[in-house]
């Protein structure tokens, strides 16, 4: 894959998925399906958190552990996370991204990682969407690119 294909895969991301922050207000982040389930707030902040964490094995910078109790702060956390992603992106080679990264799972490729963390963020999403469902919202439509 070419790196502006990558570049634009992350920007679609970021679109896509700042679009499931923005629908709901702040009394619905409290929404949970069911008992033993997570709220949507703890979604998307599991989700932030996971990201940030993630993401300094790619760019080699650590991003703060963030705050994400309010609509405003997880939207800050997230663009924060994007934004820095997009920009190592668009500083990078995409040979540089077949740098091999020790993991606390084993030793695996930038690429691997941002497979990973595209995988991870699919995965919430998907999530996101059957609460939004549940709370009678249409979801966003799917942002591939």
């Amino acid at each position: 894959m070419e790196i502006q294909e990558i570049i634009k895969k992350w920007k679609g991301n970021k679109r896509y998925t700042l679009k499931f922050v923005q629908l709901v207000n702040e009394e619905q982040l409290a929404f949970k399906p069911v008992p033993g389930t997570k709220t949507y707030q703890s979604q998307l902040s599991h989700l932030t958190t996971w990201l940030r964490t993630h993401s300094r094995f790619v760019t080699e910078k650590e991003l703060e552990k963030p705050k994400t109790r309010t609509q405003a702060e997880i939207t800050q956390y997230l663009e924060e996370f994007f934004d820095e992603i997009i920009a190592f992106l668009e500083q990078t080679q995409v040979s540089e991204l077949s740098e091999k990264v020790a993991m606390w799972y084993g030793t695996v490729s930038k690429t691997s990682i941002l497979v990973t963390m595209d995988n991870h963020l699919s995965h919430h999403r998907g999530q996101l969407v059957v609460y939004l469902r549940l709370m009678g919202i249409k979801p966003p439509s799917y942002i591939g690119w």
